[in-house]
C-alpha cells in the first residue's frame, strides 16, 4: 500500500466516524497484526534484543521508516523506539502524535515478545513537526497476560 493511500484510508476512517473513534479502530486492528507478525517471525530469533534486531530489519526493509529500539530493559519490558521517516506521518499533518497504526502494531508485537501487556505511548510525532517519531513502552505487571480480539 502506498503512504498516500494509508492517509486517505486514515482521513476516510475519521470522516466516517470521528477522529478519535478512527484512532481507536486503526490501534486495536494493528494489534492484531502486531501479534501476528510476531507468531510469523518468533522462530528466527533465541533472545528478546534478537527479536528486536529483527523487528527494526524488517519493517526497515518494508519502508515503514528507520526504527530503532533505545534504553531497553528487557527485564521489565520497557523501552524507547524511534522511527525517523515514518510511512505513518509522512503525508498526514497533524497537532498531535498520529501514529496510531505504528503504535497499536508495536503494542501487540512487543505484548508478545515480553509475554505481558505492553503500553505504548507516542511522545514524539513527526507529522506534528517533530524531527522523528518516538514511542515509550512499558510492560504491565507479570501476570498481564496478553488478551485480543480473535
Amino acid at each position: 500500500m502506498q503512504f498516500r493511500t494509508f492517509g486517505q484510508l486514515e482521513d476516510a476512517l475519521e470522516l466516517i466516524f470521528s477522529p478519535s473513534a478512527a484512532s481507536v479502530i486503526l490501534y486495536t486492528a494493528a494489534i492484531k497484526c502486531g501479534v501476528h507478525f510476531y507468531k510469523g517471525v518468533k522462530k528466527k530469533f533465541d533472545t528478546k534484543e534478537e527479536g528486536l534486531k529483527l523487528f527494526s530489519r524488517i519493517k526497515n526493509a518494508e519502508n515503514w521508516g528507520d526504527v530503532a529500539f533505545r534504553q531497553v530493559d528487557f527485564n521489565q519490558g520497557s523501552g524507547k523506539t524511534i522511527v525517523k521517516n515514518s510511512f505513518e506521518s509522512m503525508t498526514r499533518k497533524t497537532t498531535k502524535p498520529s501514529c496510531h497504526f505504528f503504535r497499536g502494531f508495536l503494542a501487540g508485537f512487543l505484548s508478545e515478545l515480553f509475554d505481558r501487556m505492553v503500553e505504548v505511548t507516542e511522545e514524539k510525532c513527526a507529522s506534528r513537526g517533530d524531527s522523528h517519531c518516538e514511542f515509550r513502552f512499558e510492560a504491565g505487571e507479570v501476570d498481564s497476560q496478553p488478551t485480543y480480539i480473535g
